[in-house]
């Protein structure tokens, strides 16, 4: 399949890129790519301690914010691309504006590294915890409106099953309403902040595999 141009369901045309031509290929390849970099430079924040054997001990001790930091930063990231996986292995073809949202949410996950070194460094302080949920709100609200216009485009490359988008809606909702809630505390409790957003993937996806009808297990 070549690029085409066709006509939205708005009336407006827009230039396809079909999942056969390099185009698709080129941004889920720098997709990829840009996921494995943010997710490999998380490490940047482990350093070996130099000090003398008798004291390397404490000294690892003393870096186990930045571990914990680097775990829940890289957990946090490989989310987001397997749920970003997916949305691409469902798509049937792009487009300027979903290549567009798809460059921001690549833009905000290459910003991972920043945040995670500040939490590690001051895991307690609301000016490093702060910056770092705000920016997965920011995440889960892109990913939501990637997820809106393909599916106002009706991009997608196997029909979805019926009813089934309310709850891919509602699925991306949930991530972002306890994202938001995770922002709030952090505000005056950082670390409670932390572990809300920590525990938000887990929340939400065993409330949607209970809820949600089998068909989200693919598609969510």
């Amino acid at each position: 399949m070549v690029s085409s141009r066709d006509q939205d369901p708005s009336g407006v045309h827009v230039r396809r890129y079909g999942r056969d031509t390099p185009e698709f290929a080129r941004v889920a390849n720098l997709s990829d790519a840009v996921f494995a970099i943010a997710m490999t430079l998380l490490v940047l924040a482990l350093d070996a301690p130099d000090v003398p054997a008798e004291r390397l001990a404490a000294a690892l001790a003393a870096e186990v914010p930045h571990y914990v930091a680097f775990v829940l930063s890289f957990v946090l990231v490989a989310n987001v691309w397997w749920a970003h996986h997916k949305f691409f292995g469902l798509l049937a073809w792009l487009e300027p504006r979903i290549i567009g949202l798809n460059l921001g949410l690549l833009g905000l996950v290459a910003l991972v590294p920043f945040p995670t070194s500040l939490i590690g460094a001051a895991p307690r302080t609301g000016a490093a915890v702060v910056p770092f949920v705000a920016l997965f709100v920011l995440v889960h609200v892109v990913f939501l409106v990637l997820l809106v216009r393909a599916h106002g485009l009706r991009a997608w490359r196997i029909p979805m099953p019926r009813g089934l988008y309310p709850w891919l809606v509602a699925g991306w909702l949930g991530h972002l309403t306890l994202m938001v809630v995770a922002l709030a505390i952090a505000l005056v409790w950082p670390i409670g902040g932390l572990i809300v957003a920590a525990a938000s993937g887990t929340a939400v996806g065993v409330t949607m595999a209970v809820l949600a009808p089998r068909a989200y297990v693919e598609w969510g």
